[in-house]
């Protein structure tokens, strides 16, 4: 009997054993939830632009730009307050300002603000994000506009033809 006892009190020692640890740190999570301070208009939700088409002569050497193409986001129903755009896509290895493209070689996409500042891709706003004050009544019905710029721009000497679409995602962030 006590041969059959035997594996089952190892077990229940081993279930019950803790193992030791020792702590080296702490880590402090802080953030608050509020409710949506703004909304982004119906026509700029979902925001094609049409940035051109360009010869693979146009860049002759890495860093080359094209002309930029302005476009806009507007916000509403806003409170009062500092207001900014985080943007995320898929970026070019080695470029993280680019977002990658589709199938031309070479070259990715930048997006400037209009004061010509690069806008970083999937980063947290900083003091190169695009950033708009609101000031309301108190009602809650203050707008914004942020005025931007997009355009190709080559990270090799060598550009090779093909199409140069690319698709980010936008959330606006409050300050």
């Amino acid at each position: 009997m006590n041969k059959k006892l035997l594996p089952v009190a190892a077990l229940i020692i081993s279930a019950s054993a803790m193992n030791a640890y020792a702590v080296n740190g702490t880590v402090k999570f802080t953030g608050e939830i509020i409710e949506s301070t703004c909304t982004v208009t119906s026509g700029d939700q979902n925001k094609d632009v049409f940035i051109g088409k360009y010869p693979t002569s146009a860049f002759t050497t890495t860093g080359d730009v094209t002309a930029s193409k302005s476009f806009t986001i507007n916000l509403e129903k806003c409170e009062a307050g500092d207001y900014s755009l985080r943007f995320d896509a898929p970026t070019v290895a080695g470029n993280p300002n680019l977002l990658a493209v589709d199938s031309a070689g070479g070259v990715g996409i930048e997006i400037l603000t209009n004061d010509e500042k690069i806008i970083p891709i999937n980063q947290d706003s900083d003091s190169n994000s695009p950033w708009v004050n609101v000031a309301t009544s108190g009602d809650a019905t203050g707008t914004a506009t942020f005025n931007l710029k997009a355009r190709y721009k080559s990270f090799m000497d060598k550009v090779t033809a093909g199409t140069a679409n690319a698709n980010a995602t936008f959330t606006i962030e409050y300050k």
